[in-house]
């Protein structure tokens, strides 16, 4: 499920390969990126640190040549007291990163700048480093109020523990939809936002630049902030623990594998609980509640580490945990790939390599409560050792963690860069499972549909996984193509969209299915703009973002930064929103500006609908988490 280089408005982007000595290159501003009356790009609030990564386009190289000349002299082999390179390599890259940022070490790398300290990090840590602390924040509320219960409610990935995605009682009407204007705003740090969870009057939002924010439902003020040194990308989850003080707990997972219980009113950290220990492994989907378990999937960032000459690849597994939601406790851990994992062959640097590995899963576990099990969804191999884990659909007990049935919808979609030495291993398309899986009741009998980056839905059954019914190819597919992060359905219809931003069948739009039988209902194409206003020039028309719907309503947001809403029955548009528009924010940030909307979709609750723009450095610095409502009021 790596986000591979996408089309850009009126220019080329060379692919970034973190690790590798291709570094890809920002492209020149496209037409109106500054926003519209040609206002400058918003710079962060003061305070704000941003992690290279995030910070107005500045991408890692390669940190090898930098360690070689600055550090390899003591390190590498290590020279009296100091650690070997091996050594440091176990540590973790903020600890890198504050060694040779201004710690011990800062002396050997003066002069260096932000991207290659940062590049240093990763090149021996395999990890992105996440800097320290910020400044506090200019909007504090005013006062610390208690959760309203009576309060809308979008909680988790998908509003429910079986993801439908489908928001029942939204506090909002079909006929308000149009009206639909900015409430407020609120610009914070990092890329890869944790959709929006609200509950108790509050929203709970975090990033990748490991600040995780407790703000108020109608006006955007911060009742509290912490800062991780870990990023947080998973949707989060408020439900009630009598071990709070609060007696509610916020429960999210990270990208350095932990499972984390705060208190909902503080912001306190109540348990922590690592549920894997691989060196590129994080969890990317939303934990999942239910009855007091938190199930947690790992994901990894493997394949961006195939080709650096320090990494022996490929060695993680997708996994599933069940985790006490009071107490943190580990219940159970399963791995999708059964096979033992073996030395095989030697990599191009001559490195051993392992095998079977990858089926990462990196969308949240669906809850098929009347069997008993969950449901992931995996992704593709890492290595040309063929598993039947990959691209499959997976059932798991939810009370042992035995796994009841594998589906494996395409074999041999294996990386192409956990290739042996003289072996013929060609590409691979790619073909992951990014979504969440639902379960549809058709005629009365349950069916699990659910798609996938090939451009093809599928429904299986949920007592064995056989296939019950799968379309042809609805689009072009591929590492940017099909469905990417999140369908939805109302339990009528089940509604995707197609990101596919290349290839010479693609079709990016918005689509409802028959899910008795996979026939398309309706069809939206995607908008190819005239003027890209995304600030780095990355535009495309598909829908890569998880869509949501209400009663009558299907909402989406696109790869150009455009936030719709669609007629559910027919797809006739009903509202539109263009979000990177500049906007004076909440907490002060003047003609903020997001990009485009990807991962994340938007959340219904409380007569209010939230959305982030901006993903994936698209935005430069800082993206927008975006509030809105009938006029505005």
């Amino acid at each position: 499920m790596l986000k591979r280089a996408i089309p850009v408005a009126g220019a080329a982007l060379a692919i970034f390969v973190l690790g590798s000595s291709a570094i890809a290159q920002p492209p020149a501003a496209a037409p109106g990126r500054a926003g519209r009356g040609g206002a400058a790009a918003p710079a962060a609030a003061p305070g704000f640190v941003l992690p290279p990564e995030n910070a107005g386009g500045r991408y890692a190289g390669n940190g090898e040549p930098d360690f070689k000349s600055r550090c390899a002299a003591c390190h590498d082999p290590a020279v009296g007291r100091a650690p070997s390179r091996a050594e440091l390599e176990t540590r973790s890259s903020e600890d890198i990163y504050d060694a040779i940022k201004d710690g011990s070490m800062a002396t050997q790398a003066a002069g260096l700048n932000e991207t290659q300290l940062y590049a240093i990090a990763y090149f021996l840590t395999h990890k992105a480093p996440v800097p320290r602390t910020s400044a506090p924040d200019p909007n504090r509320c005013a006062t610390q109020k208690p959760l309203d219960l009576r309060a809308g409610v979008w909680n988790g990935w998908g509003v429910d523990p079986a993801n439908s995605r489908y928001q029942p009682n939204p506090g909002l009407t079909t006929a308000q939809v149009p009206t639909l204007k900015v409430k407020w705003s609120f610009s914070y740090p990092g890329t890869k936002n944790a959709q929006a969870t609200v509950f108790g009057g509050r929203v709970w939002v975090a990033s990748m630049a490991g600040k995780i924010y407790s703000l108020d439902a109608k006006t955007g003020c911060v009742y509290w902030r912490t800062d991780q040194r870990a990023g947080v990308r998973a949707t989060m989850t408020v439900a009630r623990n009598p071990s709070a003080p609060s007696k509610y707990a916020l429960y999210l997972g990270d990208d350095r594998q932990y499972v984390r219980a705060l208190d909902a009113l503080s912001g306190k950290e109540l348990w922590a609980t690592r549920i894997g220990d691989h060196v590129s492994g994080r969890i990317s989907g939303a934990p999942t509640l239910y009855n007091g378990v938190i199930y947690a999937a790992l994901a990894s960032g493997e394949e961006n580490l195939m080709g650096t000459s320090n990494y022996k690849c490929c060695t993680f597994r997708g996994a599933v945990a069940a985790v006490d939601a009071r107490t943190g406790r580990l219940m159970w851990k399963r791995e999708v790939i059964s096979a033992p994992l073996t030395p095989t062959g030697l990599n191009r640097f001559g490195g051993q390599m392992y095998g079977p590995a990858g089926a990462g899963i990196w969308s949240a576990p669906t809850i098929d409560a009347r069997r008993g099990q969950l449901l992931v969804g995996t992704g593709n191999s890492y290595t040309e050792v063929e598993t039947a884990a990959s691209d499959a659909l997976v059932a798991i007990d939810l009370k042992t963690g035995a796994i009841r049935w594998t589906t494996q919808v395409l074999p041999h979609d294996n990386a192409v860069g956990g290739c042996h030495q003289g072996a013929n291993c060609p590409p691979a398309p790619d073909y992951d499972f990014g979504s969440s899986p639902h379960i549809i009741t058709v005629a009365g009998k349950d069916l699990i549909v659910e798609g996938n980056k090939s451009a093809i839905a599928y429904a299986f059954d949920p007592t064995d996984g056989h296939i019950v019914w799968q379309t042809p190819k609805l689009g072009s597919g591929g590492a940017l193509g099909g469905f990417e992060f999140g369908s939805a359905t109302d339990g009528k219809l089940f509604y995707g969209g197609l990101a596919d931003a290349g290839g010479t069948n693609a079709k990016p739009g918005l689509m409802a299915l028959n899910p008795a039988n996979g026939a398309v209902v309706w069809r939206v194409d995607g908008e190819r703009v005239a003027t890209c206003r995304v600030p780095s020039g990355r535009c495309a028309p598909g829908y890569s973002a998880a869509v949501s719907v209400i009663p009558g309503v299907v909402f989406a947001g696109d790869m150009n930064g455009w936030l719709r809403a669609f007629d559910a029955a027919t797809g006739r548009e009903l509202w539109k929103y263009e979000t990177t528009l500049p906007l004076d924010t909440a907490n002060g940030v003047k003609g903020a500006v997001g990009g485009s909307i990807d991962n994340a979709g938007p959340t219904i609750a409380g007569g209010m609908v939230y959305v982030h723009s901006g993903y994936n450095g698209n935005a430069g610095g800082n993206n927008v988490l975006i509030a809105f409502s009938p006029d505005g009021r």
